[in-house]
């Protein structure tokens, strides 16, 4: 009788030290947000640190991308849809690395094109550069002559995912399956 008290404390132990299982990268130490804040895209003000209680994606691109930053945005789109009454709890930010030319009116516009709940914020670069710095953004201005705008920005194409203590949790490459994505978020969602 004592053998199987103790094996079912062990159990009820082990169960309660055992983390989420993800399937995106998650970062060994979850890293607290500071309290950052930059300009929405409707004339507002987003402060990381005030999204506690909600799983908040954050995207880093620019709105002339060519490639991976609308496949970004559908896909944020899909996850979107397939978190259905759950999405609310959940927000999907679009971060620009080029705030000379992504006003809030263009982020507003562009972003409708994929769903009005997506978050698109900007700054001054002195507002930026705590933000790209801390989720390591990396991104460069490439001139290209040729083309339509003259120019590239060549740019980090994966998604910092913060969970709903406000701290960064999981990096979720470009080329993740939306369903996995909606899975993480669930599990963030259900995980104190």
């Amino acid at each position: 009788m004592r053998s199987l008290l103790v094996l079912i404390l062990v159990a009820l132990a082990t169960a309660s030290c055992r983390t989420a299982s993800f399937k995106n990268r998650a970062l060994q130490s979850p890293r607290p947000v500071p309290a950052m804040a930059l300009h929405d895209q409707r004339g507002g003000t987003f402060q990381f640190n005030e999204q506690r209680g909600r799983v908040v994606l954050v995207f880093f691109g620019y709105t002339r991308c060519p490639d991976v930053c609308p496949l970004t945005l559908g896909t944020f789109k899909t996850v979107e849809g397939m978190l259905g009454a759950q999405a609310d709890r959940a927000r999907f930010v679009f971060v620009t690395v080029d705030p000379e030319v992504d006003t809030p009116e263009f982020l507003d516009r562009y972003l409708r094109l994929f769903s009005p709940n997506f978050i698109g914020l900007t700054g001054s670069p002195e507002e930026l550069q705590p933000v790209y710095e801390f989720f390591g953004a990396a991104f460069q201005k490439v001139d290209v002559p040729k083309s339509a705008l003259g120019y590239l920005m060549a740019h980090s194409t994966n998604t910092v995912v913060i969970d709903r203590q406000g701290r960064w949790r999981l990096n979720v490459r470009h080329d993740a399956r939306p369903a996995d994505i909606a899975d993480d978020i669930r599990t963030l969602l259900r995980t104190r």
